[in-house]
């Protein structure tokens, strides 16, 4: 049976992918067969060498081809909800799971990154949350480091929870190098704390990123072993 995780974020624009594509890399490295899933894109094409899918596929090793690791992708930079609408194109969450379940057993260990927050609408009626419990992995929640992230990290494991989502941890993204403000340094064991639910790293920001910076950041700042044991917890 494969087993993975479902990345998501306490918003857009926190580095989920940067994240995600890491702890592939860093996983790859250590052995384990793994592979990337990014079910709706939009704002890049997915054979830009940047964009998430071209990323994720880079340093996951994953040897399937890009419109299969992304098969819903637009160009407008907007959510995939409204820029599918905007096409005239309508996704089932039914065709979106099954585009998933056809390479579901290609790989032992899955990362399935979702699209902005958990909430963040996918297509008619459904949103992040309804693609993750459809899929049954685990969540990984992806959080800013600064002021404002508890309430918001809070409010995405109880929403998560009240959908019955199991939730493997946190990882805070972003953390700016020197010394660190109040919130930065007590956040941490407030999610915890709050939740129950461990915060498995902090990743601090990186300038010029390269796949080894990444990998490497991955490796030296979050709890590989303690994420893989959550996840076969779960």
């Amino acid at each position: 049976m494969t087993r993975g995780i479902f990345v998501t974020g306490t918003d857009t624009e926190i580095g989920k992918t940067f994240v995600t594509a890491g702890i592939a890399g860093a996983l790859k490295a250590r052995g384990v067969d793994v592979g990337v899933a990014k079910p709706m894109m939009s704002g890049a094409k997915r054979e830009d060498p940047n964009s998430d899918a071209a990323l994720l596929k880079q340093l996951s090793g994953d040897q399937n081809v890009l419109d299969v690791i992304n098969p819903f992708q637009f160009d407008e930079a907007v959510s995939p909800y409204i820029a599918a609408k905007r096409q005239g194109v309508r996704i089932t969450l039914e065709e979106l799971v099954r585009s998933f379940e056809a390479v579901r057993g290609t790989h032992d260990f899955y990362l399935v990154e979702g699209a902005g927050g958990l909430m963040a609408p996918m297509g008619e009626g459904y949103h992040n949350g309804h693609i993750a419990r459809e899929i049954n992995f685990p969540l990984i929640i992806i959080a800013r480091p600064g002021l404002g992230t508890v309430n918001h990290t809070l409010l995405t494991i109880d929403k998560a929870r009240s959908m019955g989502l199991a939730i493997s941890g946190v990882i805070i993204n972003g953390v700016r190098a020197g010394e660190r403000s109040i919130p930065e340094r007590t956040n941490p064991q407030l999610i915890e704390g709050f939740s129950g639910v461990p915060v498995l790293g902090e990743v601090p920001w990186l300038a010029d990123v390269t796949p080894e910076k990444l990998i490497r950041s991955i490796e030296e700042h979050v709890d590989l072993d303690r994420l893989l044991l959550q996840e076969t917890a779960q």
